[in-house]
């Protein structure tokens, strides 16, 4: 019989999804005249939204054209066909059940990227008054085939419809999101932050590999009206440090036409946050308006020193590094720094907050400017408590307290005691969702002492 003494803490993951490497802004699909015809009879404004989403390019509707994202993701939900609501019901309830349940997580957030998930969830909250986890999403438009008159006024039109946890404790709106149109998911928008090499074209990164906010596209033009209208950024990506400012710029402007609406107060409590916040650094300017206004910024720092450090090498200068998930600067300026999971378990992604490390892939054991490391007790609350704050849920969530959800985990190690290169070693023996087991590690035996 195994003897586990329980550690319990509540976990609470800001969760996206991943895109590689080889996925970038500028990889393309080519289709044959046959194909170009029938996918216009489904989507009749499939040339202007190409042209208005790829950079670089000219006629690219034309030529017959798409982006790798995320315009193929449009053409996948048009031709595939779709599960109905009990259909994705039942997956959604068996991925959490393998992956998620076991990987302890018990609230997240994410974009929701078809109407008919939003229809699935809805279905089950109405049959069976629950979903097998809380999740507070954003409705991505980048991802929706809609025309794109209707797409730039979508948000200012439906007014802003944001939630908090207390409006329903399984699924909220908590923001609008964009994916891919403030900045590209792996290449940011660093502006003048960030010199180029030398010997390397400077109009090859900063028009080309950079991607920065195209206020011609009906997305972004959705997401200023947006802030216009008081929505709050949720699920847009801040990649780079530039993307921030514009994102500040922006908002000021709404401000300044709309003061009686967009006070400070108003702003500040809307708690704008952004996605990855892969190269966003530390920027004077940047961190001053992120205290202003009270922003948050996730961090994916196992995506950041997994991606960024070849764009560094190959792209910039040596100050490059420093932007790569700057954690322990921004903290002690004050910054809302929240931790995104990027990692198979949570506890991998705690062990690089706090040993700036890969654990896998192709820059395994590298270390990255360990002088921005955290404890352990300060990451555990980035993943906790910050996560919660950003998703409008610690009322109820992102720790143990009176008046809270029981949701919590059982861990099969002290977390807060043991070598901070042994905090990836830490399992979930138990996870416990709404005062129901959800989830038990088949080694998992207490015993009472």
């Amino acid at each position: 019989m195994k003897t586990t003494v329980l550690n319990i803490f509540v976990l609470i993951l800001l969760f996206t999804v991943s895109i590689p490497a080889s996925q970038a802004a500028h990889r393309a699909i080519l289709f044959n005249q046959f194909a170009m015809d029938k996918v216009l009879e489904m989507w009749p404004d499939l040339v202007e939204s190409v042209n208005n989403q790829a950079r670089g390019m000219e006629n690219s509707g034309e030529r017959g054209l798409i982006t790798q994202s995320p315009l193929r993701a449009h053409l996948g939900q048009l031709l595939r066909e779709q599960p109905n609501p009990m259909q994705y019901g039942d997956g959604f309830k068996m991925l959490v059940e393998k992956e998620y349940h076991p990987k302890g997580m018990t609230t997240f957030g994410s974009r929701l990227n078809t109407n008919q998930q939003i229809t699935a969830y809805n279905y089950m909250l109405r049959t069976e008054g629950r979903l097998p986890l809380r999740f507070a999403f954003s409705w991505d438009l980048a991802r929706q085939p809609i025309p794109s008159s209707a797409a730039a006024g979508f948000y200012e039109h439906r007014g802003a419809m944001w939630e908090t946890i207390e409006v329903n404790p399984w699924f909220w709106l908590h923001g609008m999101s964009a994916e891919g149109d403030w900045d590209a998911p792996n290449r940011g928008c660093m502006g003048d932050d960030l010199a180029v090499k030398p010997g390397v074209e400077e109009s090859q990164v900063k028009e080309i590999l950079e991607i920065c906010p195209d206020f011609n596209a009906p997305t972004v033009q959705a997401l200023v009206r947006g802030i216009r209208s008081g929505w709050r950024f949720a699920g847009v990506h801040a990649v780079g440090s530039h993307a921030v400012r514009i994102f500040v710029q922006k908002l000021e402007e709404a401000m300044a036409m709309k003061p009686e609406f967009m006070n400070l107060d108003f702003v500040r409590n809307s708690r704008h946050g952004f996605a990855h916040g892969t190269m966003v650094g530390a920027v004077d300017d940047v961190m001053e308006a992120a205290l202003k206004y009270n922003l948050f910024i996730p961090i994916a720092l196992g995506r950041s020193l997994e991606i960024e450090p070849d764009n560094c090498r190959q792209n910039y200068v040596e100050a490059c590094f420093n932007f790569l998930g700057p954690i322990r600067t921004l903290i002690d300026n004050g910054v809302n720094v929240v931790g995104e999971s990027h990692e198979p378990t949570y506890f991998m992604d705690m062990d690089i907050f706090v040993n700036r490390t890969l654990l896998r892939g192709e820059h395994q054991g590298e270390m990255f400017t360990p002088e921005e490391s955290v404890d352990r007790v300060v990451a555990l609350k980035l993943f906790t408590y910050r996560s919660a704050e950003f998703l409008y849920a610690e009322s109820k969530v992102g720790s143990l307290e009176v008046g809270k959800f029981a949701d919590f985990i059982v861990t099969d190690k002290p977390f807060l005691s043991g070598a901070d290169r042994e905090i990836h070693d830490n399992k979930i023996a138990l996870t416990v969702q709404a005062d129901e087991v959800v989830f038990k590690d088949p080694d998992y035996n207490p015993v009472r002492r």
